[in-house]
């Protein structure tokens, strides 16, 4: 069984990513978090990884486009 702090930790590395994709998307800080709040318990695993996986490849396409 999981225990309570991975769970807790799970949750919140899942608002995190999902307010950076919100931001990213040109919602504001604020309402980014609220919603992150909304959805962060319900996703399924494999839409969590898609939007992880599309979260990196954006962020990583902006660095390159900051480098030159």
């Amino acid at each position: 069984n999981e225990s309570g702090l991975a769970i807790a930790s799970r949750v919140y590395g899942r608002h995190r990513t999902l307010s950076r994709l919100f931001v990213l998307l040109g919602v504001s800080p604020e309402v980014a978090s609220e919603d992150a709040c909304k959805v962060e318990h319900d996703l399924s695993e494999e839409t969590f990884r898609c939007i992880q996986e599309y979260l990196k490849k954006m962020l990583e396409e902006q660095e390159e486009k900051k480098e030159g």
